[in-house]
């Protein structure tokens, strides 16, 4: 991650802090590691201000070092300054448990894999999309409109210098659910986007059959650190869960695979796309 100059002397003095917090409370990378579920490497980029670290990891580690009250406060205060990117912490009023967590691991993601049965991925959405689609689960007006506003900001990812790699699977009934007015722009974008290099959209036919992804959607993060474990996400009418125990995510990734396989290529997913994307016409 970089940053200016008074960023990265910042950085560098709170992570000197969190190794002095440490030792004082006798503890070793490795089991701070432990309980983070993370590796000691990246909790020594942490402490030698090479990494920015999140805030809910920071609080973890200073409830771990037994650090509480006004000077976790303090510290927390010192790691949002940091990450100026947090901009998602403004919808927290708006979005359920888990997500604006779901969020910050977005934003350091260099791979994202996602399989969405009954909507368009978040990540290539239109506003307008977004916004029935927040309609239909219940949120009011101003709601919707924010929720479509998140939607958008998230998709700055997409557009920053180095992009993380998207690689999507979306269930035919997706493609096909109606929006009047709304879901033809949606597929066009769609095709629009699925030309970018770093991006790949695949669809996944009725005519596949029983698949192994039937239970619903899900998404696995990965970055750039081979020692910062791949993570998964899923969600629910009022919760998020981030999924960090590795046996877990290893089902999640292979279930996407499993179900890449059952879907049609880039190529063809396109043609198909646009067959739909036709009949709104």
């Amino acid at each position: 991650m970089t940053g200016s100059a008074d960023q990265v002397t910042s950085r560098a003095r709170l992570g000197k802090e969190l190794r002095r917090l440490r030792e004082q409370a006798g503890k070793t990378l490795d089991e701070v590691a432990a309980r983070l579920d993370c590796s000691a490497a990246k909790l020594s980029r942490i402490e030698t201000g090479q990494v920015a670290v999140r805030p809910p990891d920071l609080r973890e580690m200073l409830d771990c070092y037994r650090v509480l009250g006004a000077r976790q406060t303090a510290l927390l205060s010192v790691a949002r300054g940091q990450r100026q990117r947090d901009w998602w912490r403004t919808y927290a009023d708006i979005i359920f448990d888990g997500y604006d967590h779901y969020v910050g691991y977005e934003e350091e993601a260099t791979e994202i894999r996602e399989y969405q049965p009954s909507w368009i991925p978040g990540l290539l959405q239109t506003r307008e999309y977004a916004h029935a689609l927040a309609l239909a689960y219940g949120s009011t007006e101003d709601e919707a409109e924010r929720l479509a506003e998140l939607r958008h900001a998230r998709q700055a990812i997409l557009r920053r210098a180095n992009p993380p790699r998207l690689s999507v699977v979306i269930d035919e009934t997706a493609l096909r659910r109606p929006a009047p007015g709304i879901m033809g722009p949606q597929l066009e974008s769609l095709i629009a986007r699925a030309a970018a290099p770093d991006v790949t959209v695949r669809v996944l036919p009725l005519a596949a059959g029983m698949h192994p992804a039937q239970s619903g959607g899900f998404i696995v993060l990965g970055f750039a650190d081979p020692e910062d474990p791949e993570v998964a996400y899923t969600n629910n009418l009022t919760e998020a869960q981030l999924i960090h125990d590795p046996d877990r995510v290893a089902r999640y990734v292979s279930t996407f695979d499993r179900v890449g396989a059952l879907a049609l290529g880039p190529a063809e997913s396109a043609e198909f796309i646009a067959e739909i994307a036709g009949t709104h016409r």
